[in-house]
């Protein structure tokens, strides 16, 4: 019998430990611009991943400041793994702007700080990190010039 409620307890537990919600705290550096908006986006998947921020499971947008530091919090996310991608918007038309052939032209950002590759952005395996109750971590912008 203690046997049975012991299983018993272990399966209506373990459930709950996808409800477990931490924070995650993106601090930026290398801003470029004191007067730009900071766009972050966090993703659970490679789905939309740097090429569609409406795939992303949670977004922070707007975060305006007059100080080089600048950070992104997410509270209340489940614990698991994420990939953050971040856009300093420098001319604040809510997007990312590229050259003709698709290079960036505004300072951008991924957690984990992978480089640019010759033919094209990080992958999201590469930006992913694991996030356990609070976590910090740090993403430099990348820029042009």
């Amino acid at each position: 019998m203690q046997l049975v409620k012991g299983l018993l307890g272990i399966f209506f537990f373990f459930p709950f430990f996808s409800l477990i919600a931490g924070d995650l705290e993106v601090e930026i550096l290398n801003r470029k611009s004191n007067q730009s908006v900071i766009l972050c986006a966090l993703y659970e998947t490679a789905n939309g991943f740097l090429s569609d921020e409406k795939q992303a499971s949670y977004k922070i947008v707007g975060v305006e400041t007059n100080h080089q530091k600048t950070t992104c919090l997410f509270k209340g996310i489940p614990d698991k793994q994420y990939a953050v991608s971040v856009l300093e918007d420098l001319n604040r038309n809510g997007k990312m702007d590229t050259t003709f052939i698709g290079l960036p032209k505004e300072p951008w950002g991924v957690s984990r700080n992978p480089p640019m590759h010759a033919f094209g952005p990080p992958s999201f395996d590469e930006a992913v990190v694991n996030v356990k109750s609070k976590h910090l971590i740090q993403i430099k912008l990348n820029h042009k010039d």
